[in-house]
């Protein structure tokens, strides 16, 4: 019994050490160790000026964790950055003087406040462009805010700085005199930034943060799996005003003066230098880039003459550094410390556990119809709870339009015109509930564009798209936005494969399950049991997909690198995860070879079968096209040129002759 209980008691140390939040702590215990050693040496050591540095890294890196959900996560880049720091600064500086004994939570809170209007007001404007031009649009902010701190004498004291007194809220707080309010607000500090680390990372493994990475890896295949890009583009740029203007109100309560040449361009630029140096999306990376660029000078090199007398070599260093980091390790600190894990790992001759990842177990990459199986079809629509419509989306309701019950999508003089040319004109045909329906035509036709619109891509020109809801109305999609129809119960695929490279293929289906989480971000960031059991539901469900897909020993690696053939077969799991009634899928058979093809056809009918659903695809592939839909449309140059079966199409006059040919009705066009 003893010998069988000595290996439990010493697995925990061991699943203590692998949670990610043991790293945190452990550097907040080592900076507490070193205020705790400067307390009890009266200073001695390490001196004020090394805490300070230290300091410095902690407020500085605040700032960074709140950019890695912009830069690392969104994919954004912003030089607004130091407007946000100063504001909560100058805020701290004028409540602390002008309203005397005001409680500290009081003054967080209102900076915080502050930060989120003015980030709301810019983040509407700014977000509604991208690259480059947000860029500029936040360093004109910056500017601004500047010159604000710079001149506004009443509230900022101009150029010569603001400062606060000592800190008389700490003392009587904590009850200590005003040499140690500066030690103890040190251990604050600490407390405050690892608390962050681990909001921080709780939000970044949650579903807000595969959101916000699946709109950086693929903007359409985000919104067609109901991510709002408005939505995540803005939350990221308000949790990076928030950290940044609470960085603001921890630096004016330590140093306890700011002066405006504190927030300029450079300090945005050296928050940016210091996220990319340790790793856009690595917590512990950004305390290092930060330590880099703020903490190395005060903290080793103030009290060495070279280096004090001379600051450009440092900064020139740093500056190679960055150079160095972007065209060798993109990936920052972290991606370097990764690959020399694993060049030791080689050395040592034990296998790289990303080695094993990717070796899959069977040695066959296509599509592998045997592995649909149709037990566990009825197991993943039997653990499926009913899917509530989106909190901000239109509800379903019954709908206030008529469709035929045998009906689950009818398009009613569709047009989308793009200037003079009109890509679809006056189109109108029905697709039936639990068919599989095809459109059909010449490159150039219009067919996507079809899909485009009715997933709402495109606003059509005119015309009306009536879909069947789960809840059995009927509903005009040219009423809802893009991300909002998968919550109507329609999904779909894309010409090119849209995977999500920095996510494993269990989390790509997870994103496809998006609207179906329900919890708040407040929520997600404390990981409340609520996140946790929701988190495990849909898990479990997409590690069924995963089993009916036959892509179980996949689940963990991401897709990039993976035979085309598994990047379709991943397109297919998401949107069987989705649970959606109509699945679209365009040119599904593209880039498959003749047996996968085939095996293609047969996995379509059986994802008909098993799961009750109704599919529209466009292919050009004429030999699946003829072998698997019930009904097809045939459109030229965006108008209708014939609706039936398989049969009445291949005998259709104008079809054979805009399309198919007149000589050889069967042959499949070239893709």
């Amino acid at each position: 019994m003893q010998n069988n209980a000595a290996p439990a008691q010493a697995s925990l140390p061991r699943r203590m050490a692998r949670h990610p939040f043991f790293g945190f702590i452990l550097i907040g215990l080592a900076l507490i160790a070193l205020q705790a050693a400067a307390m009890l040496t009266g200073g001695a050591w390490p001196k004020s000026s090394v805490l300070n540095g230290f300091a410095t890294v902690l407020i500085y890196s605040i700032v960074g964790f709140g950019f890695t959900y912009l830069l690392g996560y969104a994919g954004l880049a912003s030089l607004g950055t130091a407007g946000f720091v100063g504001l909560g600064a100058y805020l701290t500086a004028y409540m602390l003087k002008t309203i005397p004994g005001i409680p500290y939570a009081v003054v967080i809170l209102a900076a915080l406040a502050v930060s989120l209007v003015l980030g709301v007001a810019v983040g509407f404007v700014s977000l509604r462009i991208e690259g480059i031009f947000l860029a500029i649009v936040t360093l004109g902010l910056s500017e601004i805010l500047y010159q604000v701190f710079n001149n506004w004498i009443s509230f900022t004291n101009g150029p010569n700085g603001q400062s606060i007194p000592k800190a008389p809220v700490f003392q009587t707080l904590l009850g200590m005199g005003t040499t140690d309010a500066r030690r103890w607000f040190f251990i604050l500090l600490v407390v405050i930034t690892v608390g962050l680390m681990m909001l921080t990372y709780n939000l970044g493994k949650s579903r807000t943060g595969r959101a916000m990475l699946a709109m950086k890896n693929s903007s359409s295949a985000a919104q067609a799996m109901g991510i709002s890009l408005l939505k995540y583009r803005l939350l990221a740029f308000l949790l990076s005003t928030l950290y940044a203007g609470l960085a603001g109100v921890l630096f004016m309560s330590y140093f306890r003066f700011s002066a405006p040449q504190n927030y300029t361009i450079l300090f945005s630029l050296n928050i940016l230098a210091a996220v990319l140096i340790g790793g856009s999306r690595s917590l512990v990376g950004t305390l290092a880039g930060s330590f880099i660029v703020f903490g190395i000078t005060p903290i080793f090199l103030q009290d060495i003459p070279l280096f004090n007398q001379n600051p450009w070599i440092i900064n020139t260093t740093i500056g190679a550094v960055i150079i160095a980091v972007v065209m060798f390790y993109p990936g920052g600190l972290v991606q370097l410390a990764r690959d020399a894990r694993r060049f030791l790992a080689s050395k040592l001759g034990r296998k790289a556990r990303a080695a094993q990842a990717v070796s899959p177990a069977n040695p066959e990459h296509g599509l592998h119809t045997d592995a649909f199986n149709s037990s566990l079809a009825r197991q993943i629509r039997e653990t499926v709870p009913p899917r509530r419509a989106d909190r901000g989306a239109k509800p379903a309701g019954h709908g206030k339009h008529e469709l035929p019950a045998d009906v689950c999508l009818r398009l009613d003089g569709l047009s989308m015109a793009f200037g003079g040319l009109k890509a679809v004109d006056n189109l109108s045909f029905d697709v039936r509930q639990g068919e599989i329906f095809g459109l059909i035509g010449p490159n150039g036709a219009g067919k996507t564009t079809v899909f485009n619109c009715i997933t709402q891509f495109y606003k059509p020109t005119a015309g009306r798209i009536l879909f069947r809801t789960r809840e059995g109305g009927a509903v005009n999609l040219n009423d809802y936005r893009v991300h909002e129809v998968l919550s109507r119960g329609i999904v779909r695929t894309f010409q090119n494969v849209e995977v999500i490279g920095e996510l494993s293929i269990l989390e790509n289906l997870l994103i496809a399950a998006h609207p179906e989480f329900r919890q708040g971000v407040v929520a997600q960031m404390l990981d409340l049991p609520a996140v946790r059991r929701e988190e495990r539901a849909l898990r479990e469900r997409a590690m069924l997909v995963l089993e009916y897909c036959g892509l179980t020993h996949l689940m963990n690696v991401p897709p990039v690198g993976q035979p085309y053939g598994v990047l379709k077969r991943i397109e297919l799991a998401r949107t069987l995860m989705s649970q959606a009634s109509l699945i679209i899928l365009d040119e599904p058979a593209a880039g498959l070879n003749d047996q996968e093809t085939v095996e293609l056809t047969h996995i379509i009918r059986r994802i008909r079968e098993d799961f009750g659903v109704t599919v529209f695809l466009v292919e050009h592939n004429m030999g699946l096209i003829m072998d698997i839909c019930d009904h097809i449309c045939a459109i030229s140059f965006g108008k209708k040129l014939a609706y039936g079966t398989p049969q009445d199409i291949q005998r259709d006059p104008a079809v054979q002759e805009a399309y198919l040919g007149t000589n050889d009705t069967a042959e499949a066009e070239a893709p």
